[in-house]
């Protein structure tokens, strides 16, 4: 039932910025990660990466303070890796997000029991740059593909960029030579039969508005004023694999369709498929402003938000 919810756990610290929730399940237990922030109105300053866990939804741990300070942790996926043993794979980022010599680095680590993690392969960055919000998921052979939203800008662009690793060398991803324009905001990425689909925020615009021509810091500064004054939606996208290369196409996202009154503040996705549900629906639960269409993104950061739950089915046309 999606009709009905009931409080079976909170936590506050009574002056931090908790953020970037995630739930996962390893050897039957759940845990739910976040970040913890400074409650600065402007600005990004994260202390560090935490979890709470529990085995019967009554009984949950204290939070406990794990990884990097500026860790903020962004997906996390349950699979066998080659062995046959149940692993969590993470993926998160540290660094120092929206300054003005932004870099950021992203990180791919994996645990076995959720608590404690190590690299993928020698070392857990796979890429510097201006990525921050990256998420994954595998494919049915086994290889991993990524999305990354490239809010802070780098060399390859501004924008979104796209990671390939195989199978066998998980920690060493191939990433495009040029960022996409579009912003896919707080991404989450699912594997459905075999289709790897992506739920995001939705900007008609891209972002890479200012000229490569002007300085980067007006780049960087420019790009964030302008689509922050522009309407916003969610929506539901198909990733087209890459050939056997790893060499995506020219155009690797499509839009599936919309999400319907999804307006200014929007585009926060968390998908879950229900253990006795078909492989082709899930549940999908985002949040809204209630506002006018085209509202801008930053009129929605001034006001309430309203949750929505909702069942997604997928059909092959």
């Amino acid at each position: 039932e999606l009709d009905h919810w009931e409080v079976i756990w909170d936590h506050s610290t009574g002056e931090d910025d908790l953020r970037e929730m995630m739930l996962f399940v390893l050897n039957d237990k759940l845990f739910l990660y976040y970040a913890r922030l400074a409650p600065h109105k402007r600005g990004f300053s994260p202390r560090g990466m935490h979890f709470v866990s529990t085995s019967d939804l009554k009984t949950w741990t204290e939070p406990v303070e794990l990884g990097r300070v500026s860790e903020i942790p962004w997906d996390i996926k349950v699979r066998k890796d080659r062995s046959g043993t149940l692993m969590a794979y993470k993926a998160s980022y540290i660094g120092n997000h929206y300054s003005a010599d932004a870099v950021c680095t992203v990180l791919f680590e994996k645990s076995a029991d959720g608590e404690t993690w190590s690299p993928v392969g020698e070392r857990s960055e796979v890429y510097t740059g201006g990525i921050s919000e990256v998420s994954f998921d595998f494919t049915d052979k086994g290889d991993l593909i990524a999305i990354g939203r490239n809010e802070d800008g780098d060399h390859t662009g501004f924008g979104s960029q796209l990671y390939f690793a195989k199978a066998d060398d998980l920690a060493h991803w191939h990433h495009l030579e040029v960022s996409l324009p579009q912003r896919f905001d707080s991404p989450r990425m699912i594997n459905v039969q075999g289709d790897i689909m992506l739920f995001a925020r939705f900007a008609r615009e891209g972002y890479n508005q200012i000229p490569e021509w002007c300085p980067f810091w007006l780049q960087r500064l420019g790009n964030l004023i302008i689509y922050s004054t522009l309407p916003k939606s969610a929506a539901v996208y198909r990733i087209s694999p890459p050939d056997e290369n790893g060499k995506f196409g020219s155009e690797p996202i499509s839009v599936v369709r919309f999400f319907e009154a999804t307006h200014g503040d929007t585009g926060f996705f968390s998908c879950a498929r229900a253990p006795d549900a078909p492989e082709d629906e899930w549940i999908i639960a985002n949040y809204s402003s209630t506002c006018h269409s085209h509202a801008p993104w930053i009129y929605g950061q001034f006001f309430a938000t309203d949750i929505y739950v909702c069942r997604c089915k997928f059909f092959r046309c």
